[in-house]
């Protein structure tokens, strides 16, 4: 069976709470720099992230730090100007908006779903008649999974791009729910999207631009967009995963709310920032809102989820992560600590998570240990060269080998292209699924002739084709 690789796909990254409920005091100034190297540098060695942009706000001070480089081909270092595409932190954003529609008044936390949409529409109800309401949305509790049953991405790269409100209209009616809608939590990338997008409809305007003029501008925030203007594309990071520069995913559709925003640094740490205010005497309305966003309205059984923000088993750090196909990022709060953490890096991987989650409970006094990641054998371009090419299953898929910095990629035919490290003879794992690969040779010294592909208890052996 070929290698599924949905779940990194289209998750914009799976929650997980990492925060530990046990804090100590801080009796010694902290090396900021040392910190952020302590780690971010793990994954940089790991080749899971070229470099990241990170912003650490505590003790009434604001600093920010460039580590590693903007892509794996120049020595140019990321800035406070590069742009990432922040994921699902996005849920974050998403969840202040409807937070702020309820201030308005134009919705409540307990409207049904089916009061937003189009005429003719059919929201699918639970077994009990049981109907969505949009506090399900933003808490991951509607019973929908995490994508729309009628995605079908043209190009695996870009996985939501031409989808339609359309399409989201139509999934509906005849997405299945997985169990009662607020009985428990399953992430769902297509139900925060459904949530920005039946909002902005309601309000009679766009998502993007609503956000931008209800949320943005009462905090003085310009440039966090989903749509980029040429200025923003010109400091776009590279995306890349695993080593391989792949397509950004920033693209305008119905699952934008749910994770495809972009910022930068400074934007979105000043973002994380003034969620640790109460009150500003220019603007009460949005804070009003940012202050109700953060109400807990559901307990997963390790930490609470309120209004797109997740809440750790500390009972004080919120926090949202974010992954898309080439970035991933992280953005934590805490009250008790008067400290918010951003980290941006333009790789895609969920170990962006865990080097956040540690920046902060440094901030707050705590020492964890940097993660141990593995750094990737590098290969000659001689033994490369005698792997990559197209080799083809009786089932009529391919995988397809290519290379680059001295790692070999494997792509199975329609699917992403993921790297795979060498784990023993002429044997290769994934780095992103549990799969493993064998190569074949025909000839001492000359190409693979073939390889064999060993997931889930089955082997599938793929023949070299001519290309």
């Amino acid at each position: 069976m070929a290698v599924s690789s949905c779940m990194r796909t289209h998750t914009f990254a799976l929650a997980a709470v990492l925060c530990s409920s046990v804090v100590v005091a801080q009796d010694h100034a902290i090396d900021r720099d040392a910190i952020v190297q302590k780690h971010v540098q793990p994954l940089i060695d790991a080749v899971l992230i070229p470099g990241a942009m990170v912003g650490l706000y505590h003790d009434d001070k604001l600093t920010f730090h460039s580590i590693g480089t903007l892509n794996y081909d120049v020595e140019q270092a990321p800035d406070t100007n590069t742009v990432y595409e922040i994921g699902s932190i996005g849920k974050v954003i998403t969840g202040v908006f409807f937070a702020d529609a309820i201030r308005r008044s134009e919705v409540t936390k307990h409207t049904k779903l089916q009061e937003l949409v189009p005429e003719g529409i059919e929201v699918i109800k639970g077994a009990d008649g049981t109907e969505i309401e949009l506090w399900h949305l933003t808490t991951h509790t509607s019973g929908w999974g995490t994508i729309p049953v009628n995605l079908s991405p043209s190009d695996p790269d870009q996985p939501f791009h031409g989808y339609t409100e359309e399409l989201m209209y139509a999934a509906h009616a005849e997405m299945p729910l997985n169990r009662e809608p607020g009985t428990g939590f399953e992430y769902s990338n297509f139900g925060v999207g459904t949530l920005g997008t039946v909002l902005a409809r309601n309000a009679g305007g766009e998502y993007e631009a609503l956000v931008k003029e209800r949320i943005f501008k009462p905090l003085g925030l310009t440039s966090i967009s989903i749509e980029l203007n040429d200025d923003q594309l010109a400091r776009l990071a590279p995306p890349t995963n695993g080593g391989l520069t792949v397509k950004r995913w920033g693209d305008t559709n119905p699952i934008a709310p749910a994770g495809l925003w972009s910022a930068t640094a400074p934007e979105l740490i000043t973002f994380a920032m003034e969620n640790l205010r109460e009150t500003n005497e220019d603007s009460l309305e949005i804070y009003e809102s940012l202050t109700n966003a953060r109400e807990t309205m559901f307990n997963t059984g390790y930490g609470k989820v309120a209004f797109g923000w997740m809440l750790a088993m500390d009972g004080s750090t919120y926090w949202h992560n974010g992954q898309t196909g080439g970035y991933s990022s992280y953005m934590g709060i805490n009250h008790a600590f008067d400290t918010a953490v951003v980290v941006l890096a333009n790789g895609a991987t969920h170990a962006t998570t865990n080097a956040g989650a540690k920046l902060l409970q440094e901030l707050i006094g705590m020492n964890p240990d940097p993660m141990q990641l593995e750094a990737p054998e590098r290969l000659d371009d001689a033994y490369l060269e005698r792997l990559v090419g197209v080799y083809r299953s009786e089932w009529g898929f391919d995988i397809t080998f290519t290379s680059a910095h001295n790692l070999l990629y494997a792509r199975v035919t329609n699917q992403n292209a993921y790297r795979v490290d060498k784990v023993g003879d002429d044997r290769f794992r994934y780095s992103a699924v549990p799969a493993e690969l064998q190569f074949g040779f025909d000839d001492e010294g000359g190409v693979a002739s073939s390889v064999t592909l060993f997931q889930n208890g089955a082997e599938t052996k793929c023949v070299r084709v001519e290309e």
